[in-house]
């Protein structure tokens, strides 16, 4: 049991006290190193979850904070793979695994019930937010590139793609998505409730790798 004052691995107690709502024994937590916060609940729930959170507050409407989500997961400095998370999936005996970008953060949770699956999920997905490779075709891929709308024919015209800009354009062609999202805009005009942090596919063209590489620093 974690007690006020204490420093276990670097992170000292800040605080301690009773959830009764969630039955657990929560701890504030700070990395004295880093300055990461950390809050751990201690309950008897068979199943471990972890998230990495992050204020991601967006800039304007190109959608960095959900390119920079996808992006992340396309490789790290210890684990240099294409996609490390399809090649954990196999093996994983994971409950939940996700990534979600909201208008002022972004979350990074899993879990599991299998303590050592749940280490490996937390060391894979600790080594890919804090130290992404986050390579130049990454970003088009996940972000926004042109291409031939035929591969085969260079004559065909160009058209423009990626993962997060198709994604949008679905959410777009959604009345209900672009109702509830007006709604958000209209009781919270101001950054970041004001922006689309997802992004808007009139805008997502306008962010430029640098911009994106920033961002993440």
């Amino acid at each position: 049991m974690l007690e006020q004052d204490e420093t276990i691995s670097g992170f000292r107690i800040l605080r301690t006290w009773e959830m009764e709502e969630y039955r657990s024994r929560v701890s504030h937590c700070l990395h004295e190193d880093s300055g990461c916060e950390l809050l751990h609940l201690h309950n008897e729930d068979p199943e471990n979850l972890f998230s990495f959170n992050f204020r991601t507050p967006p800039p304007d409407n190109s959608g960095l904070p959900h390119i920079l989500e996808h992006s992340v997961l396309g490789g790290s400095r210890r684990f240099p793979l294409k996609d490390p998370f399809m090649v954990l999936l196999k093996s994983s005996l994971n409950t939940f695994l996700n990534a979600m970008t909201f208008p002022d953060r972004t979350l990074y949770p899993a879990s599991s019930t299998v303590e050592k699956d749940f280490y490996n999920l937390m060391e894979v997905y600790g080594d890919a937010v804090f130290f992404p490779l986050l390579k130049h075709e990454v970003f088009m891929q996940e972000g926004h590139h042109l291409a031939f709308a035929n591969p085969e024919d260079p004559q065909s015209g160009l058209q423009r793609g990626g993962v997060v800009y198709n994604e949008m354009r679905g959410a777009f062609s959604s009345p209900e998505n672009l109702v509830s999202d007006w709604s958000v805009r209209s009781l919270f005009p101001d950054p970041p409730y004001g922006l689309e942090s997802g992004g808007d596919p009139r805008d997502i063209p306008s962010l430029c790798y640098e911009a994106f590489r920033d961002y993440h620093s």
